[in-house]
């Protein structure tokens, strides 16, 4: 009898109990049975994956594994045993193994906790490999293929670790803007796909949504017509993040300019705000001009200039004296300058006449001579007398370096006053700097038969003061028909001229 059961134990691997997962603990002590055993003997590594992707051996693997209830992968197992790196082990006496695959009868059966109880270890072959994120280890008894799995633990390779939650961060080009300024903002999403959906909303209200393009997403806040402070979020199913922009406002600077000076009064002149500008950064341009015209710091005209046309040539004072034009700007976000934007301008009032006071004198050919004559020249005589004169006329400015000259006056003969008369004159002066120099004609003594002439008309004169009120004036008259004798038919004098309503 005790020879029976030793015998029986000697067969090992599934000569003694046959029964699966429930059975009792079984002790083996030889390797081998051809009865019993899984498959042939192993030679070699290789043999080992023969055996396990054999197609008329797969189905008993399965059988094998379903019996011992193992959670992996067959398709994991096929893999592995077609690449794994097998390795040659011992399994010393006394281990404890979690099953042995046998057969009973040609079937496959698993024994269950199987003890090796042999004298010596027995050589076997050995691969690890994972399957639903766990390791294994396949062992093989090189002497009767009867194999195990044993697990080795979780899979700790990335790919098995748990994928963290995702992460969203979200920035801004700008923190602190002006009011309309464009702000792009670029959300970046960590351990989320690639091209998932996002959302984003500005202060709750959802206004931008699409597929992140490689785990970003780019989204141009077209800017806000309000300061305040924003708070833009950008949302990746629940995960979030969120960032604030200030929107402060940033008013337009305004610009004027006044053309040409000194300004006439009733005289159109240019005013210019053009060179007004929004603030960097606003969208939009200028919107309204308003211009206000004060006298005496009294609000005398108001006019406002729509955009695009912020160059009026055609502004008129009409009245002379110290004026102050400014204007404020407002742009199309509605903002309003606040800059100092004004022109002081010395308004000139009234026409630009003048009245002069002169001295000099005349030496001309009488045709019939009454007296004081100093030469007797057959018919009449040349008469040369000292005179003074005053003249009162105009300066109308007709370019930028020119003005003309329209005027009458009365000289007094000191020698003979019969020959007091009346004269008319008509120039143009070329200006430069402080003073000027022209020509024209003269109608001289009007009411005298015998020494009325046209004649040239030559000037000039200098500013005595810097505003051009009173200047110092030099002038000479000679007929056109004694061009001839100009030695004995001449005029000339100077004398202080006052212009109160001077151009410059």
């Amino acid at each position: 009898m005790r020879r029976t059961l030793v015998a029986t134990l000697a067969l090992g691997l599934g000569l003694v109990g046959f029964a699966p997962a429930h059975a009792q603990q079984h002790r083996a002590t030889r390797l081998g049975n051809p009865a019993t055993r899984f498959a042939k003997p192993l030679k070699q590594g290789d043999d080992l994956r023969v055996l396990l992707r054999a197609e008329n051996m797969k189905a008993d693997v399965a059988a094998i594994l379903q019996q011992v209830g193992w959670k992996g992968s067959l398709e994991d197992l096929d893999r592995a045993a077609a690449t794994a790196d097998i390795q040659d082990i011992e399994i010393p006496p006394g281990t404890r193994l979690p099953y042995m695959a046998a057969r009973k009868k040609g079937e496959p059966v698993a024994l269950m906790d199987v003890e090796w109880a042999g004298n010596k270890p027995f050589e076997a072959y050995a691969f690890e490999f994972s399957s639903g994120c766990q390791r294994y280890r396949l062992v093989t008894p090189k002497a009767c293929s009867n194999f195990w799995i044993e697990s080795l633990g979780k899979d700790t390779s990335e790919q098995c670790m748990p994928k963290p939650d995702p992460v969203v961060g979200i920035t801004a080009s700008d923190s602190r803007v002006c009011v309309t300024q464009p702000v792009q903002f670029t959300v970046d999403v960590q351990n989320y796909a690639a091209d998932g959906p996002i959302a984003l909303s500005v202060n709750g209200k959802e206004l931008a949504s699409g597929n992140l393009a490689a785990g970003t997403y780019k989204w141009t806040f077209p800017g806000a017509k309000a300061p305040g402070t924003y708070e833009i979020k950008a949302a990746a199913k629940d995960y979030s993040a969120a960032t604030k922009v200030e929107v402060v406002a940033c008013v337009p600077t305004c610009g004027i300019t006044a053309s040409p000076l000194p300004v006439k009064a009733g005289r159109p002149f240019t005013l210019d705000v053009s060179g007004s500008q929004v603030a960097s950064g606003v969208a939009g341009g200028i919107q309204s001009v308003q211009v206000e015209v004060l006298r005496e710091g009294e609000v005398v005209d108001t006019v406002n200039m729509a955009a695009p046309n912020f160059v009026n040539d055609a502004f008129v004072i009409k009245k002379g004296g110290p004026h102050t034009v400014r204007a404020v700007v407002t742009d199309e976000a509605g903002q309003v300058s606040t800059n100092m934007c004004q022109a002081d301008l010395d308004v000139q009032g009234g026409l630009p006449f003048f009245v002069g006071g002169y001295f000099g004198k005349e030496r001309l050919v009488h045709d019939h001579p009454v007296g004081n004559e100093d030469i007797t020249t057959g018919a009449g005589a040349t008469i040369c007398a000292e005179h003074i004169g005053i003249a009162a006329g105009i300066q109308p400015k007709i370019g930028e370096n020119a003005e003309g000259e329209v005027a009458v006056g009365y000289k007094i003969n000191f020698q003979d006053g019969a020959h007091s008369s009346l004269f008319a004159d008509g120039a143009v002066n070329y200006l430069f700097g402080s003073g000027f120099i022209g020509g024209g004609v003269t109608f001289w003594d009007i009411f005298e038969d015998d020494t009325r002439f046209f004649g040239l008309l030559v000037q000039a004169g200098w500013d005595l003061t810097p505003d051009g009120k009173w200047q110092i004036v030099g002038q000479a008259r000679g007929p056109f028909d004694e061009f001839g004798d100009l030695e004995n038919n001449y005029q000339i004098w100077g004398g202080i001229r006052f212009r109160p309503n001077s151009w410059k």
